[in-house]
């Protein structure tokens, strides 16, 4: 192969000039190759970034919780295109939250992991495009508070033994909560106020939240609010299913 080229490069640079610049267009275009692949080296992804809180996150980018945490302060992020792992420890409170996130998108809090001990759980305020999945947030005022939020999706986490409620929506649209356990809470299991609409909330185990329901929607009809194959004693509604 070396051959063939080198006499096609020798037949090219015997004529014109104009052949002369094509041979080095040629060239080009095989050391450009070269060079992207460098490019994209230098490019790799830094490594995810240790936390113990109390720890504000400020920037892009992968991080992990690096040991359990005891005490006040939790986490607060306010960057968008975050991902946070809990690496299976636990936060214990007492502050507003274990979790906090306000007007940002693209967030991924990631378990396993436990959060308990505070007023919120996990609070996401104006919070876009987010999925929070795999998590225990137990013995909070509540376990996920979803304020003004939208397109979030909360899959198979456990929030239980919550003083108020295992999961609230307030004023938030659009949100999917799939195959979650909101088991023993003190109010409700899950509970969608007035104003939150166009929600689905599917294939999750409510039971045994005891003041008023395992599933609850205030708005009439459920608006259009979609709830599918959750399990459940009580609801407020009839077209809580």
């Amino acid at each position: 192969m070396r051959k063939v080229f080198m006499w096609f490069a020798s037949q090219l640079t015997s004529g014109s000039r104009g052949r002369h610049i094509m041979v080095k267009r040629v060239s080009l275009g095989i050391l450009l190759p070269g060079v992207l692949i460098v490019g994209a080296g230098q490019a790799a992804a830094d490594p995810p970034t240790p936390v113990n809180c109390p720890y504000t996150i400020t920037s892009p980018g992968q991080y992990f919780l690096a040991a359990d945490c005891t005490g006040t302060g939790g986490i607060t992020i306010t960057a968008s295109d975050v991902h946070l792992k809990l690496m299976g420890h636990t936060m214990t409170g007492p502050d507003f939250a274990g979790i906090q996130a306000t007007s940002v998108s693209h967030v991924h809090i990631e378990g396993p992991g436990t959060i308990t001990g505070y007023f919120h759980g996990i609070f996401f305020n104006g919070v876009s495009d987010s999925h929070v999945e795999q998590v225990s947030a137990i013995n909070n005022r509540d376990g996920l508070s979803l304020a003004r939020s939208t397109d979030t999706h909360v899959n198979n986490n456990i929030f239980s033994r919550n003083a108020l409620a295992g999961v609230i929506l307030e004023v938030s649209s659009d949100n999917h909560l799939n195959n979650n356990q909101a088991i023993g809470n003190g109010f409700f299991g899950i509970f969608v106020e007035s104003l939150s609409t166009g929600n689905h909330i599917n294939g999750n185990t409510a039971l045994g939240n005891m003041t008023l329901y395992d599933l609850a929607d205030d708005n009439t009809n459920c608006d259009n609010n979609t709830w599918n194959g959750n399990t459940f004693v009580s609801r407020n509604q009839t077209c809580i299913q």
